[in-house]
């Protein structure tokens, strides 16, 4: 009877196993998901730029045509239009490293090339307001940092010259309300330089590199040696010990510093600094949706590494 009674038993079990509960899918909530930014040469021009999507997914997951995106600055008001030419350069790239999926996504660019001439200056408020028909209303307000200026380099050089393997001691000023300044550097023609390595051992072209001063207080940072550390995974031995002496000869270096304010910075924290992923803190609130307003004052310059400019090309130090 035991032995009866424990088939029994068993019977059931297998049986009830077999049958599974409905299990029904619910799709994402539709959120818009904002993503502004405001970018200053600290003189009158300013860009402005606006990428909307929608939560990966989602029942209304596609293009984001037909939303109103203004912005205002004390009593002067404009309107960001749609760019759909302008998508892979709608926000900046180094915050599309580590938060957006541009490449592929079915966002849309909203953009002004150009606001007003005085619109804001460096330490102004901005706010932005953004109604996506009946669906989103999203409200936010950045404070564009203040104005700063290269001290090494010198101010307002659009280029200049290094030896090879000299290391540039970058230093610039501090700006006021900054949270944080990212300096970003393209290197170009590196791949030439290392022709002798296999084919996918050379660096891209171009070679980026992205380097963090996380103080406002922290404006110096060395080039190339501490600009990148962690973009240089990967990298052919040969290439990463040159990054640490300097640039060889024949190449150039593109580097923009931007002094950014802390909404960028608590949307942009890269997840590989946190064992649980990307964390975003918004700066924008509304209805049915979530985003960002950042802004940053940015220097762009030039550097040579060309032994045959010295004496032509003013040296970088």
């Amino acid at each position: 009877m035991k032995h009866l009674t424990r088939w029994v038993i068993l019977g059931v079990l297998a049986f009830t196993a077999c049958e599974m509960d409905s299990v029904s899918l619910i799709a994402p909530e539709s959120l818009l998901v904002a993503e502004v930014f405001i970018a200053s040469d600290g003189n009158d021009d300013l860009e402005a730029t606006a990428y909307l999507h929608r939560v990966l997914g989602s029942k209304n997951y596609g293009p984001v045509l037909g939303a109103d995106i203004t912005l205002t600055a004390g009593d002067q008001i404009v309107t960001l239009v749609e760019n759909p030419d302008s998508t892979s350069t709608c926000i900046p790239p180094w915050v599309q490293r580590e938060t957006s999926e541009i490449e592929g996504s079915l966002g849309t660019c909203y953009s002004l090339s150009e606001l007003p001439a005085a619109f804001a200056v460096p330490g102004q408020a901005i706010q932005v307001s953004i109604t996506d028909g009946d669906m989103s209303e999203l409200f936010g307000q950045t404070k564009l940092p203040g104005d700063f200026s290269m001290k090494t380099p010198r101010n307002g050089r659009d280029f200049c010259a290094l030896q090879r393997d000299q290391l540039l001691e970058l230093n610039w000023s501090k700006s006021n309300d900054a949270w944080a300044y990212i300096v970003q550097a393209e290197v170009w023609d590196l791949a030439d330089v290392f022709n002798y390595l296999p084919e996918d051992d050379r660096p891209p072209q171009p070679l980026f590199l992205l380097g963090l001063a996380i103080s406002s207080d922290d404006t110096s940072m060395r080039f190339p040696s501490e600009v990148g550390l962690f973009d240089r995974y990967g990298l052919h031995r040969d290439v990463f010990e040159q990054l640490q002496k300097g640039l060889p000869e024949s190449t150039t270096a593109d580097i923009s510093v931007a002094a950014v304010d802390r909404n960028f910075v608590n949307w942009a924290r890269a997840g590989k600094f946190h064992p649980s992923g990307q964390i975003k803190t918004p700066s924008l609130a509304g209805k049915s949706g979530t985003g960002v307003i950042g802004s940053y004052v940015r220097k762009n310059f030039k550097v040579l590494a060309d032994s045959t400019l010295q004496g032509l090309v003013s040296s970088c130090s």
